[in-house]
């Protein structure tokens, strides 16, 4: 820390100095040596950020069970409120796909730890942690030798996948925005968070979403433009599915997956929103696509978010 102060042209005697000062008697500080102060704070807060934001020490940080049983798969995310199972659609996604392939899984405790990408949800898998949900399906694809996706020409494998990146780097967004920035004082009661947890940990959430969506671009638009974005986005889903029961035909696929994870936060965590609006009303194909969903792969949800039929 000496060497970075000083490359700084702050000599660590001044450094020194001016802390001893401030301890003792800081009334007598002067003006060098409230500069040498903030200029100290400003190294500390950078070193500490530095260290903390690297991809070694964040890797470093996960940690792994050592009494894992091989094969089995360890599921990390977000635990469930009472709206949903997991808060973020991509452990929605991947929870409902390994309940698609028929792979057994063992939910994390109800705590939330980041994977070794930084972000959630990941997986324990023979001693090794695994971080993205598109990478880890691809994984349990080749290590279970399941293919969701055999009945599908490769044309249509195209469609579906860029339909899943269409809501997973774009819709998402609107949805991040929807719920984060534009809702996130009625967060509070759907959490069920006291109340310094809210503002400790919710609020500077905002901050953050605003800053990815600004680093991705769509943060740039207006509310309104961004709103006619998302608007068509889920236009053109509803279009695609049609009467179909699922996104490519009659039996559901790898896509149904995400296409379910993201429609179901919408649906049941953001209910006061344009996009809960969309898929509702003007697309209400999109509602009974994500009630047929949710009652083919999770007739537990009501036992894991402790509702009723009455509470629906």
């Amino acid at each position: 820390m000496s060497g970075l102060l000083q490359s700084l042209g702050v000599p660590f005697q001044a450094v020194k100095s001016s802390v001893l000062q401030l301890l003792t008697d800081p009334a007598q500080l002067s003006c060098v040596d409230l500069a040498v102060l903030g200029v100290s704070a400003a190294c500390v807060t950078v070193a500490v950020q530095w260290t903390c934001s690297g991809e070694e020490f964040r890797i470093q940080k996960v940690k792994v069970r050592a009494d894992f049983t091989p094969g089995k798969v360890y599921y990390h995310a977000a635990p469930p409120v009472k709206a949903i199972p997991c808060l973020t659609p991509f452990g929605v996604k991947l929870e409902t796909y390994m309940r698609m392939a028929d792979i057994p899984y063992e939910p994390s405790p109800q705590t939330v730890h980041m994977g070794p990408k930084g972000k959630i949800p990941w997986i324990e898998y023979n001693g090794r942690a695994m971080g993205d949900s598109n990478l880890i399906i691809e994984f349990l694809n080749k290590e279970k030798g399941v293919d969701l996706n055999r009945s599908l020409r490769d044309a249509d494998r195209a469609v579906s996948r860029a339909f899943v990146k269409m809501l997973e780097e774009n819709t998402y967004w609107g949805f991040g925005r929807c719920r984060w920035v534009d809702a996130k004082d009625k967060q509070f009661e759907m959490f069920e968070l006291p109340w310094l947890v809210f503002f400790f940990f919710l609020k500077p959430v905002t901050k953050k979403i605003k800053k990815f969506m600004w680093a991705h671009g769509i943060g740039r638009h207006s509310k309104d433009e961004l709103e006619a974005i998302i608007e068509k986005d889920l236009k053109a889903l509803s279009n695609f599915l049609g009467s179909k029961p699922f996104l490519m035909g009659d039996e559901p696929t790898e896509a149904d997956a995400a296409v379910f994870g993201l429609l179901a936060e919408i649906l049941w965590t953001i209910p006061d929103s344009y996009m809960y609006r969309i898929v509702t009303k003007d697309c209400p194909n999109l509602q009974a696509y994500c009630i047929r969903m949710k009652e083919r792969y999770w007739p537990d949800w009501d036992q894991l978010t402790g509702n009723t039929k009455k509470d629906q």
